[in-house]
């Protein structure tokens, strides 16, 4: 059973990290407080791996939601051999650049968000409201918090599990609340 959970815990812990690190009432300092009874003296290097996971993310979006996205920076200025070596140099300043200049947003923001103190955590505190709220100032990362949170927790398919033609709750499924038993079956609607 240890192997399995072992296995299973592998390959959702980084996305379970990211999801941790953009909730504005946890950010690092959850990770930080139970990587220590995890990992041990990995600790700080766990918390470090899901941080750079959380930056290659927000570097991917950036591409995504940049206008100056490596296809168009190409397109635009695609090198042929009947230019000259200054221009081409001058094509290559630019190009780096941009890439210089996408980095830093991306580090910056991703920078902003870690410096802001964790919000207090209250039984109503709602992390989308605070998105939505502060999600202009921190767009990339917004995008990433959209993407993660849309992501269904339960390992049940609604579609299978509440069918018309079978009954609403077998066996193996017979352990949800009522209230996750009629949010799944209105899904289907």
């Amino acid at each position: 059973m240890f192997d399995k959970f072992d296995k299973y815990w592998s390959k959702v812990n980084g996305i379970m990290g990211v999801a941790t690190l953009l909730d504005p009432r946890y950010k690092t300092t959850l990770l930080e407080y139970y990587f220590e009874d995890i990992y041990g003296s990995f600790a700080e290097f766990e918390v470090e791996r899901i941080v750079r996971l959380c930056q290659d993310l927000a570097n991917e979006y950036r591409e995504k939601l940049s206008p100056w996205s490596k296809a168009q920076f190409s397109n635009t200025t695609s090198c042929n051999t009947t230019m000259g070596g200054k221009e081409r140099l001058k094509k290559y300043d630019a190009y780096v650049s941009m890439k210089k200049q996408k980095k830093s947003k991306v580090m910056s923001e991703l920078d902003r968000y870690f410096e802001e103190d964790v919000i207090h955590k209250t039984p109503n505190s709602d992390i989308f409201v605070w998105w939505k709220i502060n999600g202009p100032q921190f767009a990339i990362l917004k995008a990433i918090a959209k993407d993660i949170y849309a992501t269904s927790v339960s390992i049940v398919a609604s579609k299978s599990t509440f069918s018309i033609r079978g009954r609403l709750v077998n066996p193996q499924r017979n352990r949800l609340h009522p209230s996750t038993i009629d949010t799944l079956t209105c899904c289907q609607n």
